[in-house]
């Protein structure tokens, strides 16, 4: 499929003349706003060439974000990180390929007719790297970016972790952290998260907090940039233990084999 976006001054009128637009988000179908953009030539190929894809609806969010993860970022996986931050082409998709999915994700907020609720479901209302974790259709790619790990067969098992409980605060919490920029920093996070979780512990939205407090911190007197993914998850375990009690250590990476 040919990836479409929406130009800018559509998304800047419908944020700006929201009452024209509100009844229509209720619509069944996308044809009244495809038309209206169209007409006002604000519906733009994108010319990048991706998969057409097929995102899983199951009733229990937990388990259609978890599949959603793989499916969306498999399939659209070469798409640059400079478009996978561009609103245009989030709210291209949602109000294209993937409307019948925002209608699903985003039920409650779409069927309260509360402006501010609907805007957050089709566009970006923060900052560039915050809403990239809370759009509902962006913050799957950004995830799969994040902890797609190439080094287990499972590439994507670091998503049973995030989708166990509240995966929309979960992703936007850890995301949040300057050292996720750091792919083997934010892996060694999750890598022990991930032990503890195999070994009885109850993950919650604290280990994330303790975790993320405590490179933060450590992050002014030591480069996080020079760790290794091990180191890193050493040093996550040892915090964990101070406050959930001691698990059994894992020595190195590949030894996660037999434990996830």
């Amino acid at each position: 499929m040919i990836l479409q976006y929406l130009a800018q001054e559509g998304i800047d009128d419908i944020k700006m003349n929201f009452s024209k637009y509100k009844k229509h988000f209720s619509d069944q179908s996308n044809q009244w706003f495809i038309k209206t953009f169209q007409e006002n030539g604000w519906w733009k190929d994108l010319k990048f060439q991706c998969n057409d894809l097929h995102l899983d609806q199951n009733e229990d969010y937990n388990i259609s974000d978890r599949r959603n993860i793989e499916i969306l970022y498999t399939g659209w996986r070469d798409l640059p990180p400079a478009l996978a931050a561009d609103e245009r082409v989030w709210a291209g998709a949602l109000f294209g390929p993937f409307w019948n999915y925002v209608k699903y994700r985003r039920a409650v907020e779409i069927s309260s007719g509360e402006e501010q609720a609907i805007k957050n479901s089709f566009f970006f209302m923060r900052s560039t790297k915050r809403s990239c974790f809370m759009n509902c259709l962006a913050r799957l790619w950004w995830t799969g970016h994040l902890i797609y790990d190439a080094k287990v067969k499972d590439h994507f098992c670091a998503a049973d972790l995030m989708c166990d409980g509240a995966y929309a605060s979960t992703i936007l919490l850890f995301s949040s952290s300057n050292f996720t920029a750091n792919k083997d920093v934010a892996l060694g996070v999750l890598d022990r998260l991930a032990i503890r979780k195999r070994l009885g512990d109850e993950i919650g939205r604290y280990h994330y907090v303790e975790a993320s407090r405590y490179l933060n911190s450590i992050g002014s007197v030591i480069l996080l940039d020079t760790l290794t993914r091990d180191e890193v998850s050493q040093l996550t375990g040892k915090v964990l233990d101070r406050h959930f009690g001691v698990c059994p250590p894992v020595l190195n990476v590949d030894a996660l084999a037999g434990i996830l």
